[in-house]
């Protein structure tokens, strides 16, 4: 691992935890950009973090070494080129593991003033941890950086473009599959509010009547609106999220199956068993069979 003073210096306006060895720059750094909240680097080989959440969305990029993340007690292995994303609202924790060199980039952003993408970074389904296969994030994450630290002529508009940049790779990284895609307009605060609710909480008990009451909205509004924004109802919307889990936790994880029903709240490993087969054509056990053993040949 190279030494802090190989690459970075200290600013005036970064704050550096000498005892953890890690930088991070709290921004705007003197200047008037208000999507992009911080952006560190972890420097050491024993980093941590204990369970938090945020409103705002966290990005993770692992350069080297090997660690962990969870949301919500689910867990994500990382290692050298992985992204991994959390959302406003999600629980999540994590370290570094093993005892290869660790070194991780984090940024925290919000998206309120960026309306088609705060409607992608919300339908990035569950599956979390994705590769940057052409390092285009890591020479990003590093030229804003540089660009923060020395505070060059018109550093401003070139970290703007440069975050832009980076915000809608990460989106076409994350849904590479996707053919799809939504100009929308801004989300409403109450879809944000209920948004951050259902994926900090996924269960498939979730329903319109509970929502509406929560949030105090009216259903039919409550419908409306999440379809205007999201693009689909918000029982398939909350049907996919359950669904998203339902195969993390199956491919990730040897809980059993009825352990994975009770942590979605289903009625029964018969409802859940059902629901499964009847999204995927394949049960709960022998979806798990089939990617372990796609994993093995792998």
């Amino acid at each position: 691992m190279p030494k802090q003073s190989d690459k970075f210096s200290t600013p005036k306006n970064a704050h550096l935890m000498e005892s953890e060895r890690e930088i991070r720059f709290e921004l705007p750094f003197e200047m008037d950009f208000e999507n992009l909240s911080y952006i560190g680097v972890v420097l050491h080989e024993t980093w941590g973090v204990n369970e938090h959440h945020h409103e705002h969305f966290e990005l993770c990029y692992v350069e080297s070494g090997q660690g962990w993340f969870t949301i919500n007690d689910s867990l994500y292995t990382v290692s050298k080129g992985d992204l991994f994303l959390t959302k406003p609202g999600e629980s999540h924790q994590g370290a570094a593991s093993g005892e290869l060199p660790f070194r991780l980039y984090y940024l925290g952003f919000n998206l309120e003033q960026m309306r088609s993408l705060e409607i992608e970074y919300y339908r990035i389904g569950f599956n979390r941890v994705e590769k940057d296969e052409n390092h285009f994030i890591k020479y990003l994450f590093d030229s804003i950086v540089d660009e923060v630290r020395m505070k060059r002529q018109l550093s401003k508009m070139m970290v703007e473009g440069m975050f832009i940049q980076l915000l809608v790779t990460i989106v076409r990284i994350y849904n590479a599959d996707n053919k799809g895609h939504t100009e929308g307009r801004k989300l409403a605060t109450v879809i944000i509010d209920i948004l951050n609710y259902l994926h900090s909480d996924i269960r498939a008990d979730h329903n319109v009547a509970d929502l509406s009451q929560r949030f105090h909205i009216s259903r039919s509004h409550l419908a409306r609106e999440f379809k205007q924004h999201m693009g689909v109802n918000i029982g398939v919307y909350i049907r996919s999220l359950c669904l998203d889990k339902a195969k993390h936790l199956l491919r990730e994880t040897n809980e059993s199956v009825c352990a994975i029903a009770e942590t979605l709240n289903f009625t029964s490993i018969h409802t859940f068993s059902i629901f499964f087969k009847r999204h995927t054509g394949t049960p709960p056990v022998e979806y798990r069979k089939q990617n372990i053993c796609s994993k093995v040949v792998k």
